[in-house]
């Protein structure tokens, strides 16, 4: 993202006292070299309750953006782990485990190391068919290091067709029968667009741009509050959130 367009959003949360940044959304967080300084760009200027988190593969986390994050102010880094079997997790990840491991053990040794109470690590996978039966192992795996392992469900949000042709779930799906991301989220891409929902990947549903709009004319905007009525009433006919769908039971 440009770096005016950035500070100028970043600018508009804070003056609306936004609670969650999440300086991501469709793409590996760490591939941002400037990361450390776009989340200090918020940390400096927020206060309690309001936090960054980012979530990330970690086959980027090098020393050096490791000890970048450690000064930035972040407070959550979830790293999705999908496998503790090399060969596992580099047909899921396309990545080395060795690697992503050893860019963990460093992060935790400096953490350690230089007294740093943030950024929370948070380990992450999500139950599919091919890692449910390994998640009791791993969930010892990480308590040995002090971790908790968060066990995310499969959802298809936006009804991506990818999903239903792997069928990657261990149960059956189901409709959503509630969802706040409308109401709480506002999804910014690289841009400035701004798409329904974070889900949206294939930008369907495009709500504005802030690169020419402000932010409270786009969240406020016709389109959002058509959507959200909408939603509210239950017709959710032909828009994003008719396909999205969940783990059963």
């Amino acid at each position: 993202m440009d770096e005016d367009l950035y500070r100028k959003i970043v600018d508009q949360c804070l003056a609306l006292g936004v609670r969650r940044y999440s300086i991501y959304l469709m793409n590996e967080p760490m591939l941002d070299k400037k990361l450390a300084l776009h989340i200090a760009y918020v940390t400096a200027r927020i206060q309690k309750p309001q936090y960054v988190k980012i979530i990330s593969h970690g086959g980027l986390l090098t020393e050096s953006m490791a000890k970048g994050l450690l000064e930035s102010g972040l407070k959550k880094l979830k790293i999705s782990i999908q496998s503790l079997e090399p060969e596992t997790y580099k047909q899921i990840m396309g990545l080395s485990l060795t690697m992503t491991l050893k860019n963990i053990d460093r992060f935790l040794a400096l953490k350690q190391a230089g007294g740093y109470k943030l950024p929370r690590l948070e380990i992450s996978v999500v139950d599919t068919l091919q890692t449910h039966a390994e998640i009791p192992a791993m969930r010892k795996y990480w308590q040995k290091r002090g971790l908790k392992l968060y066990v995310e469900p499969v959802e298809n949000r936006a009804q991506q067709e990818s999903i239903h042709q792997t069928a990657l779930g261990v149960k059956g799906l189901k409709a959503f029968s509630w969802c706040k991301r409308m109401n709480e989220q506002l999804a910014v891409l690289y841009d400035g667009k701004v798409v329904q929902c974070c889900a949206d990947w294939e930008q369907a549903s495009v709500m504005g741009d802030l690169s020419t709009q402000s932010l409270m004319d786009v969240w406020y905007g016709e389109r959002y509050m058509t959507l959200r009525r909408r939603f509210a009433a239950g017709d959710v006919k032909g828009t994003l959130c008719a396909g999205c769908r969940k783990l059963a039971g």
